[in-house]
C-alpha cells in the first residue's frame, strides 16, 4: 500500500466519517448532483444551479467560487458537512456540488449520495497526484459509485474506458457522436451560439463553441429530472455569469479584454480556439503554470499557446516555492523555436505578424502592462489561469491580487504615457 492510499484509508476517510456524524448525514435530506472533471466544472455547476433556481426549487452550490475562503474545490470532510448541514437547515432542497478527483480519492464526499453524477471531460491535468490518465479517470469514476445516474460526455476520448467502470444507468451526451443527448447545426456568430438538440433548437448569447459541451451536460441532467423544458431556453438564453470564466473586462470598447481560469492544456486549447474564430485582430494571451504541482503539463500549455495565439506573455501564477525561472522555462521547452520568436520586453517589436511572438515576463503586472501597451484596435488579450481568485502565491504568502483590476491598471499606464 502506497502512502497516498494509506493516507486516505486511515486519515481522509475517518475524518469524513466523523464529520458525517457530527452533523447527522445532513445530505440525506438533500438532492445532490454532483458534477466531475477536468475543465468545464464551474460554468456546468452554476448553469445547473441557475437552472434548479428557475424552476422553483431552492437549490444550494459547492463550487470554486461558491465556498468563500476555501482555497480548494472541493472543501474538506468537515466543511462540506457544515456547508450541506446549513443548507438543509435552511430550507433548501438541492445543493450542485464541484467534485474533484482529489476529494473523490481522499473519501471528502463520503456518505452522500447523488441523484445525479455529471462527468465534462478528461484531460492532462494533477498527473502530480494520480501519476497516470487511467489512475485519474479512475478516481473521477468513482462518483457514479456514489450516484443513482451518469451522465457523461460521449466525445471524449476516454468515454469507452470510462462506462466500463459504470455500472448505474448512464445517458451521454456529445456533437461528434451520436448520443442520447446531441447537439447539431451548431452555429457561432458575434452575439450568439445556436443549436439543436434532438431536433429542438436552441439559443444562448454565451458565444463559444465549447460552451456546447456544458449546456449539453446540464440539459442531459434537467431532462432527466422532469423540469420544464422552457426554462432551460429563457435560463441559457441570458446565459449565467460564471465570475472568471470568459469574463469580459470593459475598459476600451476597441480592445478586448478578457479573463479566464483556462490552466490546462485542453482549457487553453478550447478557450483559444474559440477566441481566436472571434477576434478580426491578433490574440494576446497572458498566462503562467502554477508552481509545487503537475511539471508535466507545462511543456504542453507552451505547445497549444504557440499554435493558437498571435502573441504571448508568459509570467508568474502561483509560484509557491517554485522559481518563476525554472516554471517559465519549462513552459517555453514546448514551444517550436523555429516557428518562435523570442522578443525582448525592453524593445517590443514586433515585426512580422505571420510568426507567433513570446515575451518571457516573471512578474504578472509587467505581463499585463506590456500586453495592453502592445495590443491595438480589434485585438483580444485573454489573461488565462486566475481567473475569479483574489490572491497570488509566492512563497507561503498569499499576496492581494485582481485580473480586472491589473487590466485597469495597465491601461491606467497606457494612457499616461500617450
Amino acid at each position: 500500500m502506497n502512502i497516498q492510499r494509506f493516507k486516505n484509508l486511515f486519515w481522509h476517510l475517518p475524518q469524513s466519517i466523523f464529520w458525517n456524524f457530527y452533523y447527522s448525514f445532513p445530505s440525506r435530506k438533500l438532492t445532490l448532483i454532483g458534477v466531475t472533471g477536468t475543465d468545464g466544472k464551474t460554468t456546468t455547476c452554476t448553469l445547473m444551479q441557475k437552472l434548479l433556481e428557475n424552476s422553483g426549487l431552492k437549490c444550494g452550490i459547492i463550487s470554486t467560487l461558491s465556498a468563500q475562503g476555501l482555497h480548494t474545490t472541493s472543501p474538506d470532510p468537515k466543511d462540506i458537512q457544515k456547508i450541506l448541514f446549513d443548507y438543509q437547515k435552511q430550507g433548501f432542497t438541492h445543493v450542485v456540488c464541484e467534485v474533484t478527483s482529489h476529494a473523490l480519492d481522499q473519501y471528502r464526499y463520503w456518505g452522500c449520495h447523488f441523484k445525479i453524477g455529471i462527468f465534462t471531460n478528461l484531460s492532462h491535468e494533477h498527473l502530480d497526484y494520480h501519476h497516470t490518465i487511467n489512475n485519474y479517470l479512475k478516481a473521477k469514476a468513482k462518483l457514479f459509485s456514489q450516484s443513482d445516474l451518469a451522465v457523461i460526455n460521449h466525445d471524449d476520448p476516454l468515454y469507452s474506458q470510462l462506462k466500463s467502470l459504470i455500472s448505474i444507468p448512464c445517458v451521454d451526451y456529445g456533437v461528434k457522436n451520436k448520443s442520447d443527448f446531441t447537439a447539431t447545426e451548431v452555429k457561432v456568430d458575434s452575439k450568439f451560439l445556436t443549436f439543436n438538440i434532438n431536433h429542438q433548437k436552441f439559443t444562448t448569447d454565451s458565444n463559444y463553441e465549447y460552451q456546447i459541451y456544458n449546456i449539453l451536460a446540464c440539459y442531459s441532467a434537467f431532462s432527466k429530472l422532469n423540469l420544464h423544458p422552457q426554462v432551460f431556453k429563457d435560463t441559457i438564453l441570458n446565459f449565467p455569469e460564471t465570475k472568471g470564466r470568459r469574463e469580459n473586462v470593459l475598459i476600451d470598447p476597441k480592445i478586448k479584454t478578457i479573463i479566464d481560469f483556462a490552466h490546462t492544456p485542453n482549457a487553453l486549447k478550447v478557450t483559444l480556439s474559440s477566441l481566436k474564430k472571434l477576434t478580426p485582430g491578433r490574440l494576446l494571451v497572458i498566462f503562467g503554470a502554477t508552481g509545487g504541482r503537475d511539471q508535466s503539463k507545462r511543456p504542453i500549455m507552451g505547445e497549444v499557446v504557440s499554435k493558437l495565439a498571435d502573441i504571448a506573455f508568459i509570467t508568474a501564477d502561483d509560484t509557491r516555492h517554485e522559481k518563476i525561472e525554472d516554471i517559465n522555462r519549462q513552459i517555453i521547452s514546448g514551444i517550436n523555436s523555429k516557428k518562435s520568436f523570442a522578443a525582448d520586453p525592453l524593445n517590443p517589436i514586433i515585426k512580422n505578424p505571420e510568426q507567433f511572438y513570446y515575451f518571457n515576463i516573471p512578474n504578472r503586472q509587467d505581463a499585463f502592462n506590456l500586453a495592453v501597451k502592445i495590443a491595438k484596435a480589434n485585438d483580444t488579450v485573454v489573461a488565462c489561469g486566475k481567473g475569479h481568485e483574489t490572491t497570488i502565491l509566492h512563497g507561503s504568502t498569499e499576496y492581494p491580487w485582481s485580473e480586472a483590476e491589473a487590466f485597469r491598471s495597465a491601461f491606467r499606464l497606457k494612457n499616461q504615457n500617450v
